[in-house]
């Protein structure tokens, strides 16, 4: 009867840990930076124009600086601006765009940004906000695949893990939507960093910042 009672005790143990162990999972997806398109699926027709935002969360997380490349299909849509969001500089914080390209040539679009200043003064933003706002004409038919590589770094110039959520254009008439949205139950991969020079951009300038705060 003891044997039984400690088996019992061991088994009730055994799962509570489990739980425990999942519970902590959890909390760990949940807790995740992301840079998202938004909206991630987008129907149009040849000739329309239309925005989307690139949304960062920080999650918990305090984001001084970001950059992105991202990718279209050059034969079904043009970029035709990419503008300043307010999520590094809405607390009235100065930032710098570090880079802002657009080369429909090949179909792909660079940003970067920073906030400026003493970086133990200023910190970094935790709250939820848009990094930029793209906008497109649809100039042939078909499903483009919006896809992003992005980059958060703290106000030490240290990387923030991150994942992306990518996005579809669907040209109406084209065909189904095929979005890149990752399926539910599954975790959404951590995307490569953007090209070296583009990670340089943001970080370096992040390292020359503090530099210069401790020589003075």
């Amino acid at each position: 009867m003891l044997k039984n009672k400690i088996n019992k005790t061991i088994e009730v143990s055994a799962l509570a840990a489990i739980l425990l162990l999942i519970c902590f999972c959890q909390v760990g997806l949940a807790a995740g930076s992301s840079v998202s398109v938004s909206p991630q699926t987008i129907t149009a027709s040849q000739g329309d124009v239309f925005s989307i935002d690139i949304i960062v969360d920080p999650a918990g997380n305090e984001v001084y600086g970001a950059q992105y490349e991202l990718y279209f299909d050059k034969n079904i849509l043009k970029a035709t601006s990419q503008d300043q969001g307010t999520f590094l500089g809405h607390d009235g914080s100065d930032t710098i765009e570090v880079t802002n390209n657009i080369d429909n040539d090949i179909g792909k679009i660079d940003y970067g940004e920073t906030r400026i200043g003493d970086p133990e003064t200023v910190g970094g933003v935790s709250e939820k906000g848009v990094l930029a706002s793209i906008t497109f004409e649809v100039i042939g038919s078909g499903t483009s695949e919006i896809k992003l590589k992005a980059m958060l770094a703290d106000s030490s110039a240290q990387q923030i893990d991150a994942v992306v959520n990518n996005g579809t254009c669907n040209v109406e008439g084209a065909g189904d939507v095929s979005t890149s949205t990752t399926p539910a139950g599954q975790t959404p991969e951590k995307e490569g960093l953007p090209g070296f020079g583009a990670f340089c951009s943001v970080i370096g300038l992040i390292v020359a910042t503090l530099l210069v705060v401790k020589k003075d």
